[in-house]
């Protein structure tokens, strides 16, 4: 499938849609280059992106094990997208984006965890990464603490499940196919540093280009997971 026609169309349709977008968002929010089209183009792109995902996941892979999973993280991404959009106006879309990204992080969950059969490294290697996600989940939150205020039980419940989801990325190491665990994990650290940035940037301090950064991450993450599920085979028997 990685090498078929439509994935590729996929993949220049979602390379497009992200180009377009991080241009427009980016000139958007510089006052002196504000136009009402960079507007538009900002609002419209960035609900498409994973619209393309999910149309190609819905076209072609609907027969595939887990792909209910995968359906549901997509879905409550875009929704998360569409909320998150309208945080300068209330922060009751900040909160609704957080649930609905916890909602998407929590689907991954399941889909990593059932497709792999466990969570837990099986060498000392990714146990360690495992224990390096956590430390690194709780000493970003505790860095953020102090600038919370009411803010601080939602981003703390944020937190854990981005650090479960980092966990059990790693953990499918030796229980998929190779190829899929890889672009997989690739798309996890790349969500999880998507999340990095824009709480850095909203709690801590202002990030230069943080709206471009962001963006790119997001959906280099998002692709990448797509990409992993579409390379997913049948799990590989276990010996521990």
């Amino acid at each position: 499938m990685l090498q078929s026609k439509a994935w590729n169309i996929f993949t220049w349709i979602f390379i497009a849609l992200t180009v377009i977008n991080v241009v427009a968002h980016n000139a958007f929010i510089e006052p002196n280059v504000f136009t009402a089209q960079n507007y538009i183009f900002h609002v419209i792109t960035k609900p498409l992106i994973m619209i393309s995902a999910l149309c190609f996941l819905t076209k072609y892979l609907s027969h595939k094990e887990y792909q209910n999973w995968i359906l549901v993280a997509f879905m409550y991404s875009l929704l998360g997208d569409i909320l998150v959009m309208g945080q300068d106006i209330n922060d009751i879309f900040f909160i609704g984006g957080m649930v609905a990204f916890f909602v998407a992080q929590a689907s991954y969950i399941i889909y990593f965890q059932r497709s792999a059969g466990a969570w837990l490294g099986r060498n000392i290697a990714i146990q360690s990464l495992q224990a390096g996600m956590i430390i690194y989940a709780a000493g970003l939150y505790l860095f953020m603490l102090p600038n919370l205020g009411t803010l601080w039980v939602p981003v703390l419940l944020y937190q854990a499940i981005l650090a479960i989801f980092g966990v059990v990325a790693l953990g499918r190491f030796g229980r998929v196919n190779f190829d899929a665990f890889t672009y997989t994990v690739v798309g996890a650290f790349s969500l999880i540093l998507c999340n990095s940035f824009f709480a850095y940037n909203k709690f801590i301090d202002e990030i230069s280009f943080a709206s471009a950064m962001i963006t790119l991450s997001y959906c280099l993450g998002q692709y990448m997971i797509l990409k992993g599920f579409v390379a997913l085979r049948a799990p590989q028997s276990s010996g521990v």
